[in-house]
């Protein structure tokens, strides 16, 4: 188990996921700005194994867009939500084809039909164990901002 070090978290667009209280799953980019929560920091390993999961994940439903979008940040955001998950970027979406960057995370859009913690397969659920996170319902936040690792 090795640790994402402090001066990785600067310059790596990091990509991790998040469990809320519902049971729903959201994947957050951090553009190398976004803050990292410890329990991404504490084991890439982990954070990888993750990653690898979600991109094999089959899409299941459609999504819906949160502002206007370029095309490339429209297919990037429908690749995350068209498999189930929330969408969070450290990008807040304001300047359409600039990147605004940061520390918190900004939503980019929403599955019509979020994927759930119970129904993942139970090696999965024991690595997001680890990733619920104090919100309630992904569908009704905008903005998420997280406490960094290194802070």
């Amino acid at each position: 188990m090795s640790r994402v070090k402090v001066d990785e978290c600067k310059y790596i667009d990091m990509e991790w996921y998040g469990v809320d209280r519902q049971g729903n799953i959201a994947v957050f980019c951090s553009a190398g700005t976004g803050n990292l929560p410890e329990f991404i920091c504490e084991d890439r390993e982990r954070a990888d194994e993750l990653i690898d999961y979600f991109e094999d994940t089959e899409k299941h439903t459609e999504s819906v867009l949160q502002f206007e979008m370029t095309d490339a940040e429209e297919k990037c955001a429908r690749d995350f939500s068209d498999k189930g998950l929330y969408y969070f970027d450290a990008d807040d979406g304001t300047k359409i084809g600039v990147a605004t960057l940061h520390k918190y995370y900004t939503k980019q859009s929403c599955p019509k039909k979020p994927l759930k913690y119970e129904l993942l397969p139970s090696h999965i659920r024991e690595m997001l164990k680890y990733n619920f996170m104090e919100i309630e319902n992904f569908s009704l936040v905008n903005t998420i901002h997280v406490k960094h690792a290194y802070v």
